[in-house]
């Protein structure tokens, strides 16, 4: 797996497919998909500047999303 599917793969684990788009098109959990994705988003663009090559999410994060998780 590459840094990039492995991010993405991260994000599925709180937010799948289904959610995300029924935040989308219904605006379900709109503020925690956001959050998750926002995350995802700024750890793997540090990661990527640093060289890594694969997707590790700190547990602080993890930890986090978990409490914050609404389903």
């Amino acid at each position: 797996m590459t840094l990039k599917s492995e991010c993405e793969a991260s994000v599925f684990q709180y937010a799948p497919l289904h959610k995300q788009l029924n935040s989308q098109m219904f605006g379900e959990h709109k503020e925690y998909i956001s959050v998750v994705i926002t995350l995802h988003r700024d750890e793997y663009k540090i990661q990527k500047e640093q060289g890594s090559t694969t997707f590790v999410l700190p547990q602080e994060t993890a930890d986090l999303l978990e409490e914050m998780k609404p389903y």
